[in-house]
């Protein structure tokens, strides 16, 4: 049953390594949110410590996965505003067909 489930997904979803690649900044961010607020309502100085190195590692991860999406090309951080934003419209029309 679960071979013929994960089947439907994976022929229903395109799932490349920029997709995977994105979720994970997209979850990283969401995970250095937490961290943060935390830390931040943190009582005890040896928790907000603990809290505050997790979220350092988080942003560490962050950071290496965001070099290799710039490597990649799938990211352009140096674009124009405009130049970016007519990529994202772009991608998104040849994603929809």
């Amino acid at each position: 049953m679960a071979s013929m489930i994960g089947n439907i997904v994976k022929n229903s979803t395109d799932i490349t390594d920029e997709v995977i690649l994105t979720s994970m900044l997209s979850s990283l961010k969401a995970i250095s949110t937490a961290y943060f607020t935390a830390t931040m309502a943190g009582t005890t100085p040896e928790l907000k410590s603990m809290l505050s190195s997790a979220m350092a590692q988080v942003m560490s991860s962050h950071s290496t996965l965001t070099e290799l999406a710039i490597k990649h090309g799938w990211e352009k951080p140096y674009s124009s505003p405009a130049e970016q934003l007519a990529n994202v419209y772009k991608y998104s029309i040849t994603e929809k067909q």
